[in-house]
């Protein structure tokens, strides 16, 4: 037991001095500077060289506000790391504001170029100096190192004048661009204007034209009309030309209103191009209804004219006529009663007189041919054109009301046809609707209303009192409302596919992003804040909503998977922030720079001991990287030289 309790003491004590050793090393005195400002402790330069190195930083602080100082050695030591030790030595000489300090371990062929927080130069610049000096030093050219930095420093510290000559030349090209614009614009719109101008013009000249030939048309067609009418109220009779005098009556009336625009147009009181158009507009559409509507009413004249020229060859066609009709009102009573037989009293009910007013035609087509037969025998061919135009549209009408009776058999057969085939449809329908999601069950009611329309058809139409007319109406519109139900639910199961397809990749990823989350803090425990633990519970909340809504809500289920994705990748933010935090450092409020050593310490010292080392940690890598990630003008990250630089963790050997 004795032995074992030494062996546990012994072990602490090792574990303690691990610990600890790393803060006896950062304490080790730095090297002096001295008066100059190269320090060449590995005697790679020669005393002319070291001179000349001198000359030219003094020239350096000479010409502006920046210093540079130079320490050659052969190895970083106590500390190791080329960021430490370049901050230690900075600090330890009392570096201050623009005073930069270039370490180089020319052995361990490795630099860091570090510089105060509160300093002139960002980290980016910075780096373009160490990527300067690491190009030359690539060769072994210790000498060309001190030049190289000064010339770069200068570079990086000079004032960006061409972002202002850009900026300029931008403003200027916005102000050539706007005005353009605006030109071209206006000569747009002024280009538009005149053609609309150019149209109404041509429209109103069209309008004019037009007008003008139409009232000297109309005033010799009503001239010309009204003689005829004369001789057609001699040769027919009043009653016969009634129709076409009332005609002739209202084409006068638009004659003479056109007439009255027309003087308008014409007086000396100037209307505008739109008033013109509308005007001549009106002319014409007055005089082309009137004259249509002669047209028509003289196709009457020329019937009775043609009866008149052949009266007695018509009287003896109608003659016929009639008495092929004489069989008209029993065939409509036969095959009125026969289809009753078959439908129901709503389908036929508006043929049931048609019976009587065949009869009532046939008789007065007879009275119109015995009038007829008279005024031939009399001489008078005018009056018997009439009678016998009359009997020929009596005679017409019977064969009408015939036919509407007879054709009724194979309209309800084309409605039977068509509502047995829109049955069809309907199944079909049912049966698509059936393999789709019914979540709210209003394809269930559509699927139940259909079923209820097809039985009631199927009866209706295996029935005696059949109305396939009305049935196939109503299935009409069942089929427009089941469609309608299909292609909302399709349209709803789209949806819901697309939900789950994007819930899923949206889990993936939020999964992923937690899992990254965690990790930060997991292997770096003693940088990261409360902060961002509390978005990963968060995160982790959320995500389990979405797993257990996704079987009943995806909807909901997706927006609480994209809540855990953004406070996933919030915890992801605000760990990187405390890291950042964590590992900034230096005199004079601390130093530019970064590397992975401060992140080893934080995550596995601050698992160990609960992160109190890490308020004292420094950032640097023994083997190069500068990765200036924290506090701006801590003294820079150090990094290996040769083969190009880069910014960031890693460093070069050369």
């Amino acid at each position: 037991m004795r032995s074992t309790l030494v062996r546990i003491l012994a072990g602490l004590g090792a574990a303690a001095a691990l610990v600890f050793a790393s803060g006896a090393a950062q304490a080790a005195e730095p090297p002096a500077l001295g008066d100059g400002y190269v320090h060449d402790g590995s005697d790679v330069l020669s005393p002319a060289e070291e001179e000349a190195a001198n000359a030219r930083l003094g020239q350096l602080a000479d010409d502006g506000d920046l210093e540079l100082w130079i320490v050659y050695v052969d190895a970083f030591e106590n500390p190791s790391g080329s960021f430490d030790w370049a901050a230690a030595t900075a600090d330890a000489n009392g570096l201050g504001s623009d005073q930069y300090l270039l370490a180089i371990a020319t052995d361990a062929r490795q630099l860091a170029l570090v510089g105060p927080v509160e300093g002139s130069l960002s980290e980016a610049k910075l780096g373009s100096v160490e990527q300067a000096v690491g190009a030359v030093l690539n060769g072994d050219d210790w000498a060309a190192a001190p030049e190289a930095a000064a010339d770069e420093l200068q570079a990086q510290a000079a004032p960006n004048t061409t972002g202002w000559w850009v900026v300029g030349i931008i403003v200027a090209l916005a102000i050539v661009i706007i005005a353009w614009l605006a030109i071209s614009r206006a000569a747009k719109k002024r280009r538009l204007e005149r053609e609309a101008q150019q149209k109404l013009e041509a429209e109103v000249d069209d309008f004019a034209a037009r007008a003008s030939t139409l009232l000297v048309e109309m005033d010799d067609s009503l001239r010309t009309a009204e003689q005829e009418m004369g001789f057609a109220v001699a040769q027919f009779g009043t009653d016969a030309v009634s129709e076409y005098a009332t005609a002739l009556t209202r084409a006068r009336d638009a004659l003479n209103r056109s007439f009255t625009i027309q003087q308008l147009l014409d007086d000396d009181q100037p209307e505008t191009l739109a008033q013109q158009r509308e005007m001549y507009g009106e002319i014409v559409s007055l005089l082309e209804t009137a004259d249509a509507e002669l047209d028509d009413k003289a196709e009457g004249f020329e019937q009775l004219r043609a009866i008149e020229q052949n009266a007695p060859e018509v009287l003896d066609r109608l003659a016929s006529e009639r008495a092929a009709a004489a069989d008209g009102p029993e065939r409509i009573t036969a095959e009125i009663a026969r289809l009753r037989q078959t439908y129901a009293s709503l389908a036929i009910d508006a043929v049931e007189d048609n019976a009587e007013q065949a009869a009532d035609r046939l008789e007065f087509a007879d009275v119109r041919l015995t009038e007829a037969r008279e005024h031939l025998e009399s001489g008078d061919a005018g009056e018997a054109a009439v009678d016998l135009h009359e009997a020929e549209q009596a005679l017409g009408q019977v064969d009408e009301l015939v036919t509407a009776v007879t054709g009724l058999q194979k309209t309800f057969a084309e409605a039977e046809r068509g509502a047995r085939e829109t049955i069809a449809d309907l199944e079909n329908d049912i049966r698509q609707a059936q393999a789709l999601e019914d979540p709210d069950g209003r394809l269930s009611r559509a699927i139940a209303a259909t079923r209820a329309h097809i039985d009631t058809a199927r009866a209706n139409l295996a029935g005696g009192e059949r109305t396939p007319l009305v049935m196939f109406e109503a299935l009409d519109q069942a089929n427009d409302q089941m469609d309608q139900a299909l292609a909302t639910a399709r349209a709803e199961e789209d949806r819901r596919r697309r939900i789950a397809a994007q819930l899923a990749q949206t889990l993936q990823r939020a999964e992923s992003e937690l899992q990254s989350a965690e990790s930060l803090v997991s292997t770096r425990r003693g940088a990261i804040g409360h902060s961002a633990r509390s978005y990963i519970a968060q995160a982790g909340q959320a995500i389990g909503d979405a797993r257990a809504l996704q079987p009943t809500d995806p909807s909901a289920a997706l927006a609480a998977a994209k809540r855990g994705l953004s406070l996933a990748q919030q915890a992801i933010r605000s760990a990187r922030s405390d890291m950042t935090a964590f590992s900034s450092h230096g005199y004079g409020g601390g130093y530019r720079g970064s590397g992975i050593g401060g992140q080893i310490v934080g995550g596995i010292v601050g698992g160990l001991i609960g992160g109190s080392l890490s308020g004292g940690s420094r950032r640097g890598s023994g083997w190069g990287g500068s990765s200036r990630g924290g506090m701006r003008g801590g003294f820079g990250g150090g990094r290996s030289f040769g083969g190009g630089m880069r910014s960031g963790g890693g460093g070069r050997r050369f």
